[in-house]
């Protein structure tokens, strides 16, 4: 059923406004009509997503094929640290070029940016408010949009007016910082290929509303919805998305025997058949319907899968380590190696295996005794993201 008011200014929705869950800027394709009138997008814009996206500019020029709904050919403007001849300069970078380089300029008396400049990584700020409203709205967004009750929620919402008109927005959700707590996230996080994707987890445990969100692979966070949440309802939802545009050319297909077609057939997820010319037809479709939309199955199963043959044919992992990540597997996954939709990123184990733990509420109990292991943990997925940025420079 669709809302009848604007949850920002109260008033009658007269209108429908396409809202995004996720920031259209920052590549998110999830839109909602059901959140807010035209009015109040546009302040959700100015108050919440434009100081938000900012903080991503130099991944959003930083991942080939990049998509958007919005400003396509856009590149976004970012600082950074670069290389010469052994010394470090900051510099102004844009597209994954360096357009300026005010101190080696100024030192060699040159337009630097005309001299074999390496992008050794880039500059993101994330302590400050708009990055904590900016995960806040994705989240609030996610839990209105799957049905949750505003009334539950709006504790966490703040609207400032100048009588009709919205002069500021904000959330005051508490945000907790993902950290990988078990053998198998932690080399599932560090250990996989890298691949940038948004993917997003609304779930409750006990009284609480939690939604995890990971934007691009690394920036990870729970935020806490509500901690007074009634009744006995199972809430569980997931979101994921691709944030690469889609290869939509047809390829050509080398077929000349029925192993072919079977092989083929599961490439493209189509059901085969022997008549070619309909087999074609049937694998164009396919291309064709293909969504950036993806299950988090289909992200999270060939990493572990990933994870675990390298750690069978690694001598150098013990025994005991190879049995308390085949323990994490088993919590993970179910007998036919699916995700388990009830347990990835809302538990874990603690010291025995029945020991079954809230993954917020132990990664908030970990940081309250010391903040070091949260702090490696940012750092290396920092350095993963800017391993990859600085690869695809131009």
């Amino acid at each position: 059923m669709s809302r009848n008011n604007c949850i920002y200014c109260g008033q009658p929705i007269t209108e429908r406004s396409r809202e995004h869950v996720i920031q259209n800027a920052i590549g998110g394709m999830y839109e909602s009509v059901d959140i807010c009138c035209p009015q109040c997008n546009n302040y959700v814009s100015k108050y919440i997503d434009a100081p938000f996206t900012k903080i991503f500019n130099p991944i959003i020029s930083g991942i080939d094929n990049f998509s958007k709904t919005n400003n396509k050919k856009s590149l976004q403007p970012c600082t950074g640290t670069v290389s010469y001849n052994g010394q470090m300069y900051h510099a102004n970078i844009k597209g994954g070029k360096v357009v300026n380089c005010p101190d080696l300029s100024r030192a060699l008396h040159c337009d630097a940016t005309e001299l074999p400049l390496k992008i050794e990584s880039y500059d993101f700020n994330l302590e400050n408010t708009a990055f904590k409203n900016g995960m806040a709205k994705i989240a609030f967004n996610y839990a209105l949009d799957q049905g949750i009750d505003f009334n539950k929620i709006k504790h966490g919402l703040n609207v400032q007016k100048s009588g009709r008109n919205i002069t500021n927005i904000s959330f005051d959700y508490p945000l907790i910082p993902f950290c990988a707590l078990n053998p198998l996230d932690l080399r599932i996080e560090l250990e996989t290929p890298f691949t940038p994707y948004h993917s997003l987890i609304l779930f409750r445990q006990n009284h609480k509303l939690w939604c995890y969100i990971d934007l691009f692979n690394t920036f990870q966070f729970y935020v806490l919805m509500s901690d007074k949440m009634p009744g006995n309802n199972k809430v569980y939802n997931t979101y994921a998305q691709t944030l690469q545009k889609i290869d939509r050319s047809e390829p050509d297909l080398d077929i000349h025997r029925p192993k072919d077609i079977l092989i083929c057939a599961k490439d493209y997820g189509v059901e085969p058949c022997m008549d070619l010319e309909e087999f074609k037809k049937r694998v164009r479709v396919a291309i064709q319907q293909k969504s950036q939309k993806i299950s988090l199955d289909k992200i999270i199963t060939p990493k572990a899968e990933y994870v675990s043959y390298n750690c069978i044919l690694d001598t150098q992992i013990s025994t005991p380590e190879k049995i308390l990540l085949g323990q994490h597997v088993a919590l993970y996954f179910d007998d036919d190696d699916r995700l388990n939709t009830n347990n990835f990123r809302t538990v874990t184990l603690g010291s025995a295996p029945d020991d079954i733990l809230s993954y917020p509420e132990l990664i908030n109990y970990t940081a309250k005794q010391s903040q070091t292991y949260l702090h490696e943990y940012s750092n290396a997925k920092f350095a993963v993201l800017n391993n990859f940025l600085c690869q695809n420079t131009k």
